[in-house]
């Protein structure tokens, strides 16, 4: 269970950070839980993404599919301008 683990990390160490968390991830055959507003994070690190909002899982599939979702808010956080740069 990781809660925002990049977080205070400059761009080159939570890069650094996100690969050794896919190697061992991969190494060890893991699930990981990951709590992160950081969406080069979700794209490195994530193969299935739930949304949050209002007390409930507005969302809970693939990056691709969460990203697709008819969802003001969604829409703004993975295709507004700093979503973009990270995809």
């Amino acid at each position: 269970f990781l809660d925002e683990p990049p977080a205070g990390l400059d761009p080159i160490g939570a890069a650094a950070f996100d690969r050794l968390l896919v190697t061992v991830r991969d190494a060890f055959d893991l699930t990981v839980f990951l709590i992160t507003h950081d969406l080069d994070t979700l794209y490195t690190a994530c193969d299935r993404v739930a949304v949050l909002s209002q007390k409930r899982v507005l969302v809970n599939d693939t990056l691709d599919v969460v990203a697709a979702v008819d969802d003001a808010w969604i829409q703004d956080y993975f295709h507004g301008p700093r979503g973009r740069a990270a995809a």
